[in-house]
């Protein structure tokens, strides 16, 4: 039997059960997943956890890939993403609210009566994505992602003017948009020494200065069992000197993998003392807050970072390359973030960081970009989530 025959009766088999499990009740649940199963985190995380703090009488439900160390609160119950569809379809089917950060896949289907919420994941990311993107044209089954993706959802979640008119340009979403912050960023307007002393636990270190570099992956990497380390090549020794010299005291340089690169990353590829690598800690957003300074190159993680306050860096050598293969929105030095090509100049930026141009900077960039983070989108979500489950319907606005 060939591939593409074997791929159609699967699509077949799995829209067929959507409709057979039709069936049974809608029940009070709710299912949620991150890159897709990779992780528990993201937008739905923060969301489930407002929910659960309101006690609300909901089944929590995490779709999860096997193959990544995932960690579930004991109130959320984990369901094979890849591994077991029938009971997949059965979880989405008989559930009254879904939520995403990625596309839906082409074969899911949603009945009357369901809820279905798209969170995104890339908010002021600076590369291109969907129907933006103009080298790359999207996969046949990507643009059926897609398409699915507008049919299904009933609202998009969003944190910038950016980002909504991406959504209808990108995808040609014309449904309501929920401009509410981000989930994900209400904890960076709390308080940071909780989420440092859980951070400085796990390393078992103390009175230390933390620098984050998290890097985002490239076109190349997806299903690569070697990628290409090139774009990542910062000399950390010469990082830590530089740190110590401009911010003074004792520096420990964390690196967070992008959860594809996770499993694919030599590892001997980082040689230094003064460097952990902590892609296995689960939560991003701890991390960021736990940070003195971050160092990414096209990942929307420096926007969150940013938000603090804190000092972010851009360090990425590949830039026409992957302006290239991919488009990006955005110029590296229409940034607000000290930009650099190669380590003498991130060394550089380092040593001649100005504080007060870069908050400048940044003031000048959320003004344009029309950012909005409330500090309570999760409770705001979970608040019209409350109301559908009770009432059947809720108003975006």
């Amino acid at each position: 039997m060939s591939f593409k025959l074997k791929h159609k009766l699967y699509n077949f088999f799995t829209i067929s059960l959507f409709y057979i499990f039709r069936i049974f009740p809608i029940q009070d649940k709710i299912v949620a997943t991150t890159m897709r199963g990779r992780k528990y985190g993201d937008n739905p995380q923060f969301i489930f956890e407002a929910l659960h703090r309101e006690k609300v009488n909901l089944n929590f439900v995490w779709l999860v890939n096997k193959e990544y160390n995932v960690k579930l609160p004991s109130w959320v119950r984990p369901v094979n993403y890849y591994k077991d569809q029938i009971r997949l379809v059965y979880e989405l089917s008989t559930s009254k609210v879904w939520i995403n950060t990625h596309r839906y896949e082409s074969t899911w289907r949603k009945r009357n009566g369901q809820l279905v919420i798209e969170t995104w994941h890339g908010g002021l990311g600076l590369k291109k994505i969907e129907g933006d993107v103009e080298k790359v044209r999207n996969t046949k089954w990507e643009m059926k992602e897609i398409n699915n993706t507008i049919s299904l959802s009933d609202v998009f979640i969003s944190q910038s003017d950016h980002l909504s008119n991406i959504y209808r340009r990108a995808f040609g979403y014309q449904g309501p948009i929920y401009k509410c912050g981000y989930p994900k960023n209400d904890c960076m307007f709390s308080d940071r020494e909780c989420s440092r002393k859980n951070v400085m636990a796990f390393l078992g270190r103390t009175n230390v200065k933390v620098l984050l570099y998290a890097p985002t992956m490239r076109e190349g990497d997806q299903g690569s069992e070697r990628p290409n380390m090139l774009p990542y090549n910062i000399q950390w020794d010469r990082l830590y000197c530089s740190l110590v010299e401009r911010f003074g005291g004792d520096w420990i340089l964390l690196v967070k993998w992008h959860p594809v690169l996770a499993n694919t990353v030599p590892a001997d590829y980082i040689n230094s003392n003064h460097v952990i690598d902590v892609t296995k800690y689960q939560d991003m957003q701890e991390l960021i807050k736990a940070a003195d300074i971050m160092i990414s190159d096209y990942s929307s993680c420096l926007f969150d970072g940013a938000l603090l306050g804190i000092p972010c860096f851009s360090y990425a050598t590949d830039f026409d390359k992957y302006k290239e293969d991919r488009g990006v929105y955005y110029e590296m030095e229409e940034l607000p973030f000290p930009y650099a090509k190669n380590n003498d100049e991130l060394i550089s930026n380092i040593l001649s960081f100005n504080d007060d141009d870069y908050k400048k900077r940044w003031l000048e960039f959320k003004e344009r970009t029309g950012l909005y983070e409330s500090g309570h989108a999760a409770v705001d979500i979970a608040s019209k989530i409350i109301e559908f489950v009770n009432t059947g319907e809720t108003v975006w606005s």
